[in-house]
């Protein structure tokens, strides 16, 4: 099992492998038939890198960065370059705003494109990810779970923490 692991992660730091990726997920935007844009990323192909990129970001002694993004999902990418990334987590959105153009020039550099990255807060994703309390998953387990819910009404029982 190790032996395919090692197989594969030198698959994905070869430079090579990875140009011929990049190369495979861009398309080349001509409105109207005429003028070249330049190369598009394909969102696809970025997710894939997503975890490499933010290992490359830890390496780079930029472990608290590489922690923030950890938390974050690459939702968007429109023609134009323009990379949209979402943090479920208010603590990371407003840490890497104010890193936003080490953030920028670290992720141009490794995908090799011209991106123009865009922040936000997803606060959706934040509520559903968020941990709940002792007390919350008491008054939850009090009104789905069968036995807990008989016990209460039954014998009057409450459940203290």
């Amino acid at each position: 099992m190790g032996s395919w692991q090692k197989k594969l992660s030198s698959f994905a730091s070869n430079p090579a492998s990875k140009q011929h990726l990049l190369n495979a997920s861009f398309e080349t935007v001509h409105p109207d038939g005429a003028g070249t844009h330049g190369p598009v990323a394909d969102l696809a192909a970025l997710k894939v890198e997503w975890h490499q990129f933010v290992e490359h970001v830890a390496r780079k002694t930029q472990s608290l960065m590489a922690t923030h993004l950890q938390s974050c999902e690459l939702v968007a990418c429109s023609p134009g370059g323009v990379l949209d990334l979402a943090c479920c987590r208010k603590f990371s959105y407003e840490e890497l705003q104010q890193e936003r153009a080490v953030l920028q020039q670290e992720i141009s550099e490794f995908y090799a494109l011209p991106l123009q990255l865009r922040v936000f807060y997803d606060a959706e994703k934040d509520a559903c990810t968020r941990e709940k309390t002792v007390f919350t998953l008491f008054q939850e387990l009090s009104q789905t779970n069968e036995v807990i819910r008989f016990l209460v009404t039954e014998f009057g029982g409450e459940l203290v923490y």
